[in-house]
């Protein structure tokens, strides 16, 4: 998942980029490649799929910040473990499970069959921001608004809305061509809207993990003031990702669960970079008409190259002079001393 805007100027483009990031995550995080489905357009009725609860009335919008429950609590959901809220007592209501497929903090896929053999993917994500979805919720699930995206012979994503301001929720995305994917994706979206309210997926952060840490919240001022620059704004993107856009720049933070290669080589234009306290970091810069300057360094690693990772990115319109990669470093090394060790 990735991001880049230019000035403030640009704040709407920022929003449209955001957007369509989720949607192509939607469409490509479920792997449906790997499933043999094909790729179509969204149809101009996707949303006019019938509300399964009967009712047009949506309930009372919370205050700005505050989720809808207090269960869906940005917090609460860094605690909650995607896997297990693919319940296979609800999956082998559609067929045969498969292996679960972990990608990412929040998003996790199981790959099954249906109950005639075909192949039927089911991926929840959890935490994602919402534009185009908050604006079109125009149905009822489980209680909450929620909002159907149908790829013809495809996939259903249904999401459900758990903040308003910002926008955040869950998507259930189901890959089928043999069926109606929308009515599998509203009773495993129900059943996950259910466990998290019953704190049925609580998982227990690893010691020196990411996963609890909020990428906004965790910088000093100071550090973000000089590597935003003047008049930026925050931009928090999911659980575990958060840019700041200035008048001339921008900064992101992000922490990712992800593939540690044996020699560190996370890309082959990487070079070292000493961020204190032992801790190593891979720079690595780019020319394109949004120079950019990216800083990774690994946190944590676990069993057969799994780990996580800390991105920081500095990056602006060519015309905006400046020193990215120096940036970048010095926002890394404020960040080190501010992650609990592993």
């Amino acid at each position: 998942m990735a991001e880049s805007v230019a000035t403030v100027h640009h704040v709407p483009r920022l929003v449209a980029v955001l957007s369509l990031i989720l949607l192509l995550a939607g469409c490509a995080g479920a792997d449906l490649a790997k499933q043999k489905f094909p790729r179509t357009t969204i149809p101009a009725d996707a949303e006019n799929v019938t509300d399964p609860t009967g009712s047009s009335r949506p309930p009372a919008p919370p205050a700005d910040g505050e989720p809808v429950d207090p269960a869906f609590a940005a917090d609460k959901l860094r605690l909650t473990d995607p896997c297990e809220l693919l319940d296979e007592d609800v999956l082998k209501r559609f067929g045969t499970p498969g292996d679960r497929s972990r990608s990412g903090f929040s998003r996790c896929s199981n790959f099954m069959k249906d109950k005639n053999g075909k192949d039927l993917a089911v991926t929840v994500e959890i935490g994602q921001t919402m534009t185009t979805e908050l604006k079109n919720a125009d149905k009822q699930l489980a209680g909450l608004r929620s909002y159907e995206q149908v790829l013809e012979n495809s996939a259903c994503f249904v999401s459900v809305i758990t903040q308003e301001e910002p926008g955040l929720g869950l998507t259930v995305q189901i890959g089928y061509e043999d069926g109606d994917a929308c009515a599998p994706g509203r009773e495993m979206a129900e059943s996950v809207v259910t466990q998290i309210k019953d704190r049925a997926a609580t998982r227990t952060a690893a010691k020196g993990s990411l996963i609890t840490l909020d990428p906004c919240a965790l910088p000093e001022k100071a550090a973000v003031d000089a590597g935003a620059g003047a008049g930026y704004r925050v931009y928090p993107y999911g659980l575990h990702h958060c840019s700041w856009v200035g008048d001339d720049r921008e900064l992101t933070l992000a922490f990712r669960e992800t593939y540690i290669p044996d020699d560190r080589e996370f890309d082959d234009k990487q070079t070292e970079v000493d961020l204190g306290g032992g801790v190593v970091g891979y720079q690595v810069s780019t020319s394109t008409a949004f120079p950019s300057c990216e800083v990774t360094w690994v946190q944590l690693e676990g069993a057969d190259n799994e780990g996580e990772v800390v991105e920081v990115k500095s990056a602006g319109p060519k015309a905006s002079e400046f020193d990215r990669c120096a940036t970048a470093v010095a926002f890394a090394k404020s960040v080190v001393g501010k992650i609990p060790k592993g």
